[in-house]
């Protein structure tokens, strides 16, 4: 059973903060690494559990140059898109989303930046655990960016797309964060947890051991770490009692991720 943190209280209007009430809560964040450095990250693999996700709340793991996000949360039970962009306006689709629950239209994007948004159709649900593979392969001057999602629970794995860059890429680290955009709801908590994550070299994998938890508004927001699970909130009045950001130990269960649809291999450029 997911452990839920108390609801946050709703503020009155005359309480809340003047960059809260221009349309924005602020993002919290959460990001992992090894015990030793690791110089290019060529794959990541994390699991995440979207906990509370009313409509506006976004849901992500994130790494240098893109993201896997949760999305189409029409209502708090779940969504029904899985969102693989890569920021560039060079990026373009080189092979689409798997297609078993349909398929959702691609498109590059130009607000907040310019890229290429891939799209899973996916029926993802509250309270689930799901996970995330991400890698880059390089060949003839370009990245290949690589995405998979699917339910750990049931070992399940969908490739969330491929998408080609120009140059050499690396994926940096292995993040993640959660936001609220839009003016409504803000005194709905949004709540996302992140558990075990690896990152290869491009040689092996390396199982991260710490958490890094911050939060742009701590008088908003707050983390906390359960069952080696970090939990992330966002919410009008939850106010963290660690300030803006704490780093949490994370339990080694294995030298390596569960077994992925495809290799982590680097290719030579």
């Amino acid at each position: 059973m997911l452990w839920l943190l108390p609801l946050a209280g709703a503020l009155d209007a005359a309480e809340v903060p003047a960059h809260i009430a221009r349309g924005h809560l602020l993002a919290a964040f959460c990001g992992a690494s090894p015990a030793v450095k690791v110089k290019q990250v060529t794959a990541i693999y994390r699991e995440i559990i979207p906990v509370a996700a009313p409509s506006g709340s976004y849901t992500t793991v994130a790494f240098a140059g893109g993201y896997v996000g949760l999305a189409g949360n029409h209502d708090g039970t779940g969504g029904d898109t899985i969102n693989f962009s890569i920021w560039g306006k060079d990026a373009k689709e080189l092979e689409p989303a798997d297609q078993k629950f349909g398929s959702i239209k691609t498109r590059q994007f130009t607000h907040e930046g310019t890229g290429w948004a891939g799209r899973l159709a996916y029926p993802w649900k509250v309270g689930t655990r799901y996970q995330v593979y991400v890698h880059v392969k390089h060949e003839e001057g370009h990245t290949v960016f690589s995405a998979w999602f699917g339910a750990a629970d049931q070992h399940e794995w969908l490739l969330a797309g491929r998408t080609r860059k120009e140059g050499t890429h690396y994926l940096g680290h292995a993040g993640g964060f959660l936001e609220h955009a839009g003016t409504k709801d803000m005194q709905i908590p949004r709540r996302a947890g992140y558990g075990p994550a690896w990152v290869h070299d491009g040689q092996r994998w390396h199982a991260c051991t710490t958490a890094e938890a911050s939060v742009k508004d701590p008088e908003n927001a707050r983390f906390s770490q359960r069952d080696g699970v970090v939990y992330l909130e966002l919410g009008l009045g939850l106010k963290s009692e660690q300030g803006p950001k704490h780093t949490y130990p994370m339990k080694v269960l294995s030298e390596e991720p569960p077994q992925l649809p495809e290799p982590a291999t680097l290719s030579k450029s």
